[in-house]
């Protein structure tokens, strides 16, 4: 939930008067776990009206067609200052004839991104009510070289049945020689680096808050992150051996910046032994991973359907129904995940004092939630209960000093973070 409150001051456009520069388009390529969501939820917050897009994915038809404008996918194309998300192509660049196109991408080490990949869905399905299962399970059941084929398929826009006879080398050679004409390509710790240097043009602040991160799911969850030291030596080699167009674009690339240009790509290692079998068995090992997923323990049928629908109805906007089916859930299901969700529905909704009563059952269940508090602290705010609104809000701070909404918040009610807790207990349970 973002406050419209805090959206910044954009600048006047740069295009469209005679003799005025014309602004240039960043194509914010978003390769999963990432840091995405990072910078899109900041766009979307801070950016213009129109000047952030993210493209829809394409119907399956068209996408097996290869059919239709690219252009309709963005609405107003002369008020587009930056697209992201997934499913950006090239072909989206047709749409800014006279613009110059700064591409970037953040990129991510196999194993780091597995481990990230891994860890979000375990919590998600935590959080949803659904099973878990291994780790050796997530990764035969993922394709090799995911980032690799995400680009390839997704930016190249090239087809499923043209990779599937194209060679490894060839491969590499073309991804190396699209990176190199990027305006930026880093590492994902690059996230903070890169909406620096965006932000004066877009006219958003320089500085992003962390989004869905492994802190953010653990106050919703139990589930311990797999860390890298905890697997086997032989298993953080086969992953950079399983995945090995990956690694080798991770360490050619992580450190280019803004001098892709200059990059001399490594040598692609040599493919390991039993690659073929491994993905012969890759189906099999997709269905073991839904199978645990869904249906493994029968106190989960039918969980992930309620949740389904209300995370739908959350996405359309449409809070009153949202809030319903939370209800619902949090009825059968009451976890701190479910009592946020619901909590923010009915927010939403405008019915503050119900979404109180959620936020405090989160806080019960996981009294160490620091956002849970924040929430906390806006529901009251609504209210008119201010101070009871600044105690939660110290006490988000408390357990998490980088809330840097709910120092806004409560710097704005007049409070300091290190002030003593106002009387009435807000947010003591």
């Amino acid at each position: 939930m973002a406050s419209g409150a805090r959206r910044a001051a954009t600048p006047e456009p740069r295009d469209g008067g005679a003799g005025a520069p014309v602004s240039p388009v960043y194509f914010l390529l978003h390769v999963p776990k990432t840091a995405g969501q990072t910078i899109e939820l900041h766009l979307r917050e801070y950016c213009a009206p129109g000047a952030y897009c993210e493209p829809r994915r394409p119907g399956l038809l068209r996408r097996l067609a290869r059919d239709g404008n690219p252009g309709d996918a963005i609405p107003d194309s002369g008020a587009v200052r930056a697209l992201g998300g997934h499913h950006l192509g090239r072909s989206l660049e047709a749409c800014f004839p006279q613009r110059e196109i700064r591409r970037t991408v953040l990129l991510r080490d196999p194993l780091g991104l597995h481990l990230s990949l891994y860890n979000f869905r375990m919590m998600s399905y935590l959080a949803r009510g659904l099973g878990t299962y291994s780790f050796a399970l997530h990764l035969n059941s993922l394709r090799r070289n995911p980032v690799a084929h995400f680009l390839l398929s997704g930016w190249l826009e090239i087809p499923a049945l043209v990779l599937a006879a194209m060679s490894d080398a060839r491969k590499y050679a073309l991804l190396n020689r699209m990176l190199s004409q990027f305006w930026f390509v880093g590492a994902h710790t690059d996230c903070d680096r890169l909406i620096a240097a965006i932000a004066p043009d877009l006219g958003v602040p320089a500085v992003a808050q962390r989004r869905n991160t492994s802190r953010e799911w653990r106050a919703q969850v139990a589930w311990e992150p797999l860390t890298a030291e905890a697997l086997s030596g032989e298993v953080r080699d086969a992953v950079a051996t399983r995945d090995r167009i990956d690694q080798a674009l991770w360490e050619s690339w992580r450190g280019a910046g803004f001098g892709a240009a200059s990059v001399r790509p490594r040598p692609l290692p040599q493919r390991g032994a039993g690659a073929s079998a491994a993905a012969l068995l890759r189906p099999a090992c997709d269905m073991a991973r839904l199978f645990r997923r869904d249906w493994a323990r029968p106190a989960y049928i039918g969980r992930g359907r309620r949740v389904a629908r209300a995370d739908a109805a959350r996405n359309a906007g449409d809070w009153a129904t949202a809030a319903q089916r939370y209800r619902a859930v949090v009825a059968r299901h009451a976890t701190p995940a479910m009592w946020m969700q619901y909590g923010h529905a009915e927010q939403m909704a405008g019915n503050a004092a119900a979404a109180e009563a959620a936020y405090r059952e989160a806080i019960l269940l996981k009294a160490d939630n620091a956002d849970a508090h924040y929430y906390l602290g806006t529901a009251l705010q609504a209210l008119g209960r201010e101070p009871e609104a600044a105690s939660a809000y110290r006490r988000a701070l408390a357990l998490d000093p980088a809330l840097s909404e709910a120092r806004g918040w409560l710097e704005a009610l007049g409070g300091r973070a290190d002030d003593e807790p106002a009387t009435g207990g807000g947010a003591s349970l």
